[in-house]
C-alpha cells in the first residue's frame, strides 16, 4: 500500500471516530437537558384568604422506598393552625397527606378545606390533585389519567427524567368562589369543585405562558 492510500485509510478512520464521538455527546447532553434537579423537601405552610387557618405541612420519608405507593405511615404530614382571636394560632388537627415527600402547591380555603398539588421528585406521577374537607377528611384525588384520560392529550403533555410537565408555570393555579381553577399546558384550565371534587374543562382568560 502507497504511503498516499495509507494517509486517506487513517484519515478515514479518525472522521469515522470523530462522527462517533460527535453523536455520543449530542446524547450525552441532550439527555441532561432533560433532567430533574430537586432539592430536599422543606417544611412549609399556607395561609387562606382571611387568615384565619394556616396549614403546615412537614415532608414525608415515604420518597425512600422509591415507590408513591408505599405505606402512608411515613408520608408527608399537615398541622392546621386556627386564629384564636387574641394573639395566636392554635393547633386543632393533623392529617397524613397522599405526598411520599410533599406536594409542590398547597392551597388552603377560609372554611379550612386544603389541596394539594404534585408530589416532590416526581411531578405528574401519584396523586396530582387532593381535596380536604375542612375536617381532614378526603373528598377527591386524581392522577394525571384522570385528568387527562384521552392518550392524544396526554401524549402531548412534556417529559423529563422523573417528571410529566402539565402545568402551565406562566399561570399559578388558585381558589376562586368555591373552586379550584389548574391551568394546564395545553392552553386550558381545569376546574375542581371543592365541596364535591366534581371536574370540568374550561378556557383561560390568557394561554399557558
Amino acid at each position: 500500500m502507497s504511503g498516499q492510500n495509507r494517509l486517506f485509510k487513517a484519515l478515514a478512520v479518525r472522521g469515522s471516530t470523530v462522527k462517533y464521538l460527535t453523536l455520543f455527546f449530542i446524547i450525552i447532553f441532550s439527555n441532561l437537558s432533560y433532567a430533574d434537579k430537586w432539592g430536599s423537601p422543606e417544611v412549609t405552610s399556607a395561609l387562606n384568604e382571611n387568615s384565619s387557618i394556616v396549614v403546615r405541612v412537614t415532608p414525608g420519608d415515604g420518597f425512600l422506598n422509591h415507590d408513591l405507593k408505599s405505606s402512608e405511615k411515613d408520608f408527608a404530614k399537615a398541622q392546621y393552625f386556627k386564629w384564636n382571636g387574641s394573639n395566636a394560632y392554635d393547633i386543632y388537627q393533623e392529617i397524613t397527606l397522599k405526598n411520599p415527600a410533599a406536594p409542590i402547591r398547597v392551597l388552603v380555603a377560609n372554611d379550612g378545606t386544603l389541596v394539594t398539588i404534585d408530589n416532590w421528585y416526581s411531578t405528574g406521577s401519584g396523586k396530582v390533585i387532593v381535596i380536604y374537607a375542612p375536617n381532614g377528611e378526603l373528598i377527591k384525588e386524581y392522577e394525571l389519567t384522570g385528568l387527562f384520560p384521552k392518550k392524544a392529550d396526554f401524549d402531548k403533555l412534556g417529559r423529563s427524567v422523573s417528571s410529566i410537565q402539565w402545568r402551565c408555570t406562566g399561570l399559578q393555579p388558585e381558589l376562586r368562589y368555591g373552586y379550584l381553577y389548574v391551568p394546564h399546558v395545553l392552553g386550558g384550565s381545569l376546574r375542581f369543585s371543592l365541596q364535591t371534587g366534581g371536574l370540568d374543562k374550561i378556557q383561560p382568560d390568557s394561554k399557558c405562558k
